[in-house]
């Protein structure tokens, strides 16, 4: 039997207001198998000096979220072109009841200049 994989809407397309971090939906904890969340990232930048910034926030209440930093100290990965990038959530995060993808144009951004985010995952118990 094929390994079972969810990819869930995280973050619709939209262009962002230079500046405003986007909010992605949140997803429990309980949900995917631990060390399995994965936030597929893509961006089209149309306009010159714009500049994606994707990150993971975690929370314990769902209304406090802070960033969500791997070993390196590194909490976002940045685009400065149309592109994708998956962001492995650090297995730590399980520790949160809920987790959310972030997103942040910086720059004049236009219509065209847009985010979105996938999150792709085990679901829990259905690792085999």
């Amino acid at each position: 039997m094929a390994l079972q994989r969810i990819a869930a809407p995280s973050l619709p397309i939209l262009t962002s207001v230079n500046g405003t971090k986007r909010t992605g939906v949140a997803l429990n904890s309980d949900v995917y198998q631990f060390g399995t969340l994965i936030l597929d990232c893509a961006c089209s930048i149309v306009t010159g000096s714009i500049v994606a910034t994707f990150g993971v926030e975690g929370s314990v209440d769902g209304t406090t979220w802070v960033p969500i930093k791997d070993i390196s100290n590194v909490s976002t990965v940045t685009l400065s072109a149309t592109g994708t990038v998956a962001l492995a959530v650090p297995m730590a995060a399980y520790s949160f009841q809920q987790v959310r993808a972030v997103a942040t144009l910086s720059g004049a951004s236009v219509v065209g200049d847009t985010t979105t985010v996938t999150s792709r995952y085990v679901p829990r118990g259905k690792l085999w």
